[in-house]
């Protein structure tokens, strides 16, 4: 079976074929399964920065978005949602898993675990109706930063990613205009999409707010506020 992702930010298109890579030299052969383990984490895609088509109020229950996002979930936990969209081809759902799960894996062993909490969980993947979905769970915003980086996804555009009560980022706060509510804030470093499943209740004028649960952050410090 094939699989198949692409990195659109560089250009850079990855496939994985017992047919092809038995013609290859070693050489060859590790390169490949090094760029596919990064590429099949991502499951990396387009970043749709230029509106939000395809997004609805129905999505605020899950991240089932048509587009890579941030998923902040009622409870403050943070999620990475990589999507794809293919055609044509034969793609394994398990083979995606496989790649992701061994890469996450060696990511946790690597930076340890605090009070038995690893840093980087694989949710769920799917491969369904010509749409690659991959989500990945963090204990911290720390985590979902470095974790792209370790991985070289560069379709995850957040520099700086900060959760916390409006109390516990209450200067982030104030220094955005926003007075201090809700029940929690974001700070986010970098221009992206987010997805929240509580209603967003307020936003930095450098956002765009779209059905009360996705927003589009400016290319600087963006603060976000939600019920």
């Amino acid at each position: 079976p094939v699989l198949l992702a692409e990195n659109a930010l560089k250009g850079l298109k990855l496939c994985y074929s017992k047919d092809i890579i038995c013609h290859m030299s070693e050489r060859k052969k590790k390169r490949m399964k090094k760029k596919l383990l990064a590429a099949a984490v991502a499951v990396t895609a387009v970043l749709m920065l230029g509106g939000c088509e395809g997004l609805s109020a129905k999505n605020a229950k899950g991240p089932e978005t048509e587009e890579s996002c941030l998923y902040i979930t009622k409870d403050g936990s943070i999620q990475w949602v990589s999507v794809e969209h293919y055609e044509g081809g034969s793609y394994s759902k398990e083979e995606l898993l496989d790649f992701a799960s061994e890469k996450i894996k060696e990511y946790n062993e690597a930076k340890g675990t605090e009070n038995s909490k690893e840093p980087v969980t694989l949710v769920s993947g799917s491969l369904e109706n010509g749409k690659a979905v991959l989500i990945t769970s963090y204990d911290s915003g720390e985590s979902l930063v470095d974790f792209a980086g370790e991985t070289g996804d560069d379709t995850m555009p957040f520099a700086e990613v900060k959760t916390g009560t409006p109390e516990e980022l209450s200067e982030e706060l104030k220094a955005a205009g926003i007075e201090i509510h809700g029940s929690f804030a974001v700070v986010l470093q970098g221009e992206g999409m987010v997805q929240t499943e509580g209603k967003i209740l307020d936003a930095d004028g450098s956002c765009t707010v779209n059905d009360g649960h996705f927003i589009k952050t400016g290319s600087g410090t963006s603060v976000i506020v939600t019920e």
